[in-house]
């Protein structure tokens, strides 16, 4: 009796596992101003989870609303974050393999405008949406105005209220196509290039290494690549 009953209670532990690592919904966030750059990065992860036999779906949220919902846990982590992002969201978990690189770019009404580096913008009256943390870390001590979104900023720059607004690559293009922006121009070179990482809330901890091992796997075999170009981008750091 003793041995059917331990018998019973591995099956029922084995099944639960498995209808578990079937059944498994995480949902990341990211910035609501979602464009090519966020939808490669997006399917990038959805196929390593797929392996895994998990599903992912995907919610939009102002940069800072979806960082303080990933580190209380009310969604299950970040798309794509910079590094470091952990030391001020403790309860986040970067996944250590970088897979998409974003360009930092400065956009502004006066193409004459000489990019050299973050320190080159100085003299300027800034604009980025809250939560951008690359370009918050990078602009301390200068004149400048977050906003709730990147379209709100671009539009502040529009009207002359600010100078420039500060945004990647992706993004910025987009917004200024969307919105018909036609006096905005992408100001050149970048002003900084930054991989971007996974990020999971620490209750998923027992995922890492095994999200880790399939992104390496997929690196490896070509594969960012592959879905980077599907979305329209033609490199890694865009």
């Amino acid at each position: 009796m003793a041995i059917r009953m331990l018998l019973l209670f591995l099956l029922t532990l084995f099944t639960a596992d498995s209808v578990n690592a079937q059944g498994r919904q995480l949902t990341f966030v990211f910035p609501q101003e979602k464009n090519a750059f966020h939808d490669a990065a997006a399917e990038i992860i959805r196929q390593a989870y797929a392996t895994l036999n998990v599903t992912v779906v995907y919610k939009t949220y102002p940069a800072e609303r979806a960082l303080q919902m990933s580190n209380k846990g009310l969604s299950d982590g970040e798309l794509v974050r910079i590094k470091d992002i952990e030391t001020k969201y403790p309860n986040l978990i970067r996944i250590p393999v970088s897979h998409v690189t974003a360009e930092q770019m400065a956009f502004g009404k006066d193409a004459s405008v000489k990019i050299d580096g973050w320190k080159s913008l100085k003299p300027y009256r800034l604009v980025f949406h809250r939560g951008y943390k690359v370009a918050e870390q990078n602009t301390v001590g200068m004149n400048r105005h977050l906003t709730g979104t990147d379209i709100i900023a671009f539009k502040m720059v529009d009207k002359g209220r600010m100078d420039i607004v500060i945004a990647n690559r992706f993004t910025g293009a987009k917004v200024i196509q969307d919105q018909g922006l036609k006096h905005i121009v992408m100001l050149t070179p970048p002003l900084q290039r930054n991989p971007l990482y996974h990020y999971v809330h620490s209750r998923h901890r027992d995922l890492v290494d095994d999200v880790t091992r399939v992104l390496k796997s997929m690196q490896s075999q070509g594969d960012f690549s592959k879905i980077l170009k599907q979305f329209g981008i033609t490199s890694k750091g865009h």
